[in-house]
């Protein structure tokens, strides 16, 4: 008795792999039979031929589909119907599948060929997690039965940002006499694209080379930047050991043109960096413990301010102050990612200017680490915004009040 029943496990074993393996080569045969779909499938669609495209959009708050038929008799022809949930105030639900026949449209050879477009994009994106996911199935058909099909699940969000493309809602605006969808670019594109070019403008500056020894671009930008005037703007790190070891630059641009080049910038910059040399305390200040980064900022050769808080600001401070001279160079000693001071240096003054500065550290060793100012011309007296500080050329520092007399 166990042989046998041994032997019917055997049999049965043998029976399902048998079925499995027909199965398989039947799915096999099947998929040799099948065409693979052309790459101008839309294109090259010929007469006796028609597709069917199943598209479907699901987000957080749309749901919609369409089925849409393509022919070519002898012009391509797309035959339309939309289907959605409808609800239904009667009966207080909603209508799963609602049809709603369309029609059919023209199929021009520009937009036939930004259907086949649509498919590459289709087939070469990867899936992204966004709170749009389209799905859609392409069949392509004959007489005789289905000759390939293709499927895609797009979750870029990014289809309607493609300049080129066909979206089949496009061809439902056509039969609704809708006027043409614009192309809006997704704002990451355009950021990457503008960053090229940018850094492209960065490196065919003359002297890039020779900056390039001592210097990297970090970032660069093409336009107004922090309210500037329309500049070239590059975020620059020494590679090398350097009191200023980092650069914003401004380097204005005329007819979209930068008007300074790396040259112009290693002048300005070895200046800047030769002036700090007489303010001891900074050199001391970059060894205290922690990150900390000395920050120039320049507008060409000049001082990397605006304008109004040089007017309304800088100076009225300046002159509080008894400073002599103007303001020529303007840092940001920071600390960390967030935390910073805001310098600013004169030809003629041994001392620093601090108008600002954000999170300071209370149980700091450093005073210009703990102090805490932010002024502004609107200050009254004992508020928070009427105070500013003085770096004496040792190092000490210490905060003055001040409230600006009304119009000044």
């Amino acid at each position: 008795m166990k042989a046998n029943r041994k032997r019917r496990v055997l049999h049965w074993t043998v029976a399902v792999w048998v079925s499995i393996v027909a199965v398989s080569l039947c799915m096999q045969s099947a998929r040799t039979a099948e065409e693979k779909v052309p790459a101008k499938l839309f294109e090259s669609l010929g007469e006796g031929r028609s597709v069917q495209v199943v598209f479907e959009s699901r987000g957080c708050f749309h749901h919609y589909a369409y089925e849409i038929e393509f022919k070519r008799a002898p012009g391509l022809t797309a035959t339309i119907v939309k289907i959605e949930d409808e609800w239904d105030k009667s009966a207080k639900k909603y209508i799963k599948d609602k049809r709603t026949a369309l029609g059919t449209v023209n199929v021009s050879d520009e937009e036939a060929a930004g259907l086949d477009r649509l498919l590459d994009f289709y087939r070469k994106q990867k899936f992204v997690a966004c709170t749009t996911v389209d799905t859609i199935s392409v069949t392509l058909r004959e007489a005789k039965g289905v000759i390939a099909k293709e499927s895609f699940t797009d979750g870029s969000g990014r289809s309607d940002s493609v300049e080129g493309l066909t979206l089949f809602r496009d061809l439902e605006d056509k039969a609704l006499a809708k006027p043409r969808r614009k192309v809006e670019k997704d704002p990451e594109l355009v950021e990457k694209e503008e960053a090229a070019k940018a850094n492209e403008a960065c490196r065919r500056l003359a002297g890039y080379e020779h900056f390039s020894k001592a210097f990297k671009v970090v970032d660069a930008q093409i336009g107004s930047v922090n309210m500037m005037p329309d500049s070239l703007f590059v975020e620059i790190e020494a590679t090398r050991p350097a009191l200023i070891n980092s650069v914003w630059w401004w380097n204005p641009t005329s007819k979209g043109k930068p008007s300074l080049n790396w040259d112009d910038f290693l002048k300005a910059y070895n200046s800047a960096e030769s002036a700090m040399a007489a303010h001891p305390w900074l050199k001391e200040w970059k060894k205290m413990p922690g990150e900390r980064e000395l920050e120039l900022h320049m507008l060409g050769g000049e001082i990397g301010a605006k304008e109004w808080e040089m007017k309304n600001i800088v100076m009225p401070l300046w002159r509080h102050a008894g400073f002599q001279g103007e303001p020529k160079y303007c840092f940001l000693g920071r600390r960390g990612n967030h935390a910073w001071v805001e310098f600013y240096f004169g030809d003629r003054e041994a001392r620093a200017l601090v108008p600002a500065s954000s999170q300071p550290d209370p149980g700091a060793s450093s005073m210009i680490d703990k102090v805490d100012v932010s002024w502004h011309p609107n200050g009254k007296a004992g508020d928070a915004c009427s105070y500013y500080a003085v770096i004496e050329n040792d190092g000490r520092c210490h905060v003055e009040e001040f409230v600006a007399e009304p119009g000044k």
